[in-house]
């Protein structure tokens, strides 16, 4: 069953179910209307049976007259019972005792009336006082009238839900085919979509509606998408053409070494040779293990609590190692009393790659020249400042440097993959974090950290 046959039928039920409560609810108002109206009228009869019965003597010709016109229009199956104060019969039509519960003349004495049923014939019960003494008067008879009108009433009303549920379910059909209306236009653009055209967007609507809020949605989701096939494909295509370099020069050297016979010196050159384009293959290799791994989803990050400063002290120690020329200065002199101000959650390991390879950065592309990193408390975050004196990048190349293996071309003459500020990026990016980048060629570049701490009161 379709959605659409789906939403008729829940709206055709549910507006059954309403007709159908709001039938019982009319009925049972009508038969309580009519039951009371019909003891009323029990009541009134009663009331002219005694006087008709006990004060005949009382009463005058026209009295007696005008109370006869009253009582001539007899009720159906109508049955006059007259009790004495010790609840023996009087007057009776039948020839049996006549059957009254004790309750009865119990709620009499009480009420002075009652109301009750004699299987299908409603019935009233009075006390009647008289100058030859208290008597208690049962009056019963069918409501024949009110009886057919209720009929009447539960047949309109079947009929009324019968025709009401028919043209719900044909409303309901019409209404649920124009509100399914946009979704049918939506599945048939979104058909349209393929890899080869991810371009392609749902045409938005006018109105900011729910359908408005899922175009707009699956649009941004359809960006995302032609965004990460782009990155993917530039992603192949960058790494096969990193990878083919250094395989290259390995071979180009191999080939060239077994030309001919070498000296020891020849051949330890092309070992050294040999020797530094499998390093640079092997960094290559483990820089892009790196950036997929950076592709993972927040909620796969193993999350810590980690000082933004010990960081930067670890990281400053494994340069030192790796890089033994580097001017690297850690300025903590702004650390704040409350340690939460610095601490931000994420995984320890990834922090120390985005930091290792801004600093690595810095120092590398200004010849080793003195890199100022400071640290800073700013409002919910904090902030890591590297400013060094290296050559810059030029302005129209800022925003596509963070791109996987884009380099300036400033900086192609540097030994380098292109992944390391893009890595940086996708990290900042997992921790909820952001990268600044100011730069001016010859005159240095100025790169900001922002991480959101779990400090936020």
């Amino acid at each position: 069953m379709n959605f659409r046959n789906q939403l008729t039928l829940i709206f055709t039920g549910l507006t059954t179910a309403v007709l159908i409560f709001m039938g019982l609810i009319i009925y049972f108002f009508a038969e309580q209307y009519t039951h009371r109206q019909y003891f009323q009228r029990l009541r009134d009869r009663g009331v002219i049976s005694a006087q008709m019965y006990l004060e005949r003597d009382e009463l005058s010709a026209a009295s007696m007259q005008k109370i006869q016109r009253k009582y001539l229009q007899s009720l159906a199956r109508e049955t006059l019972t007259i009790f004495d104060k010790n609840r023996q019969v009087l007057l009776s039509p039948d020839t049996d005792k006549p059957s009254v519960q004790s309750d009865v003349f119990d709620e009499i004495d009480q009420h002075q009336e009652a109301e009750f049923w004699q299987e299908d014939k409603q019935a009233v019960g009075l006390w009647y006082e008289d100058n030859q003494g208290n008597f208690y008067v049962i009056v019963s008879a069918m409501d024949v009238t009110g009886k057919s009108k209720l009929q009447n009433l539960q047949k309109v009303l079947l009929v009324s839900i019968l025709v009401g549920m028919v043209i719900m379910a044909v409303a309901g059909h019409f209404f649920a085919r124009k509100v399914l209306q946009p979704i049918v236009s939506i599945v048939q653009e979104v058909n349209k979509i393929r890899a080869s055209n991810l371009h392609l967007r749902v045409k938005g609507r006018e109105n900011r509606d729910e359908i408005g809020d899922l175009v707009s949605t699956f649009n941004q989701m359809l960006e995302r998408l032609e965004t990460s096939f782009y990155m993917q494909k530039s992603f192949i295509a960058n790494a096969s053409h990193e990878l083919r370099n250094p395989l290259t020069a390995i071979r180009g050297e191999l080939e060239v070494t077994l030309l001919k016979d070498r000296t020891p010196e020849e051949y330890k050159q092309s070992l050294e040779t040999l020797q530094k384009e499998t390093d640079r293959l092997e960094k290559l290799t483990s820089d892009l293990i790196l950036l997929a791994q950076t592709g993972f989803d927040e909620e796969a990050v193993r999350q810590e609590q980690v000082r933004i400063d010990e960081v930067l002290l670890e990281v400053k120690t494994d340069l030192r190692q790796q890089l033994p020329q580097n001017q690297i200065q850690l300025d903590l002199s702004n650390l704040p009393e409350n340690p939460e101000l610095i601490t931000v959650l994420g995984n320890r390991n990834l922090l120390q790659i985005a930091l290792k390879n801004v600093l690595e950065n810095a120092s590398k592309f200004s010849d080793h020249q003195p890199v100022l990193v400071s640290l800073k408390c700013e409002e919910k975050q904090v902030a890591v400042l590297v400013k060094d004196q290296g050559i810059g990048i030029p302005e129209q190349e800022l925003n596509r440097v963070m791109e996987p293996f884009y380099r300036a071309q400033n900086a192609r003459a540097r030994t380098g993959s292109g992944i390391g500020l893009a890595m940086t990026e996708k990290i900042m990016r997992l921790h909820g974090g952001s990268i600044k980048m100011e730069s001016i060629l010859q005159k240095g570049t100025s790169v900001t950290l922002l991480f959101p701490t779990v400090y936020q009161s």
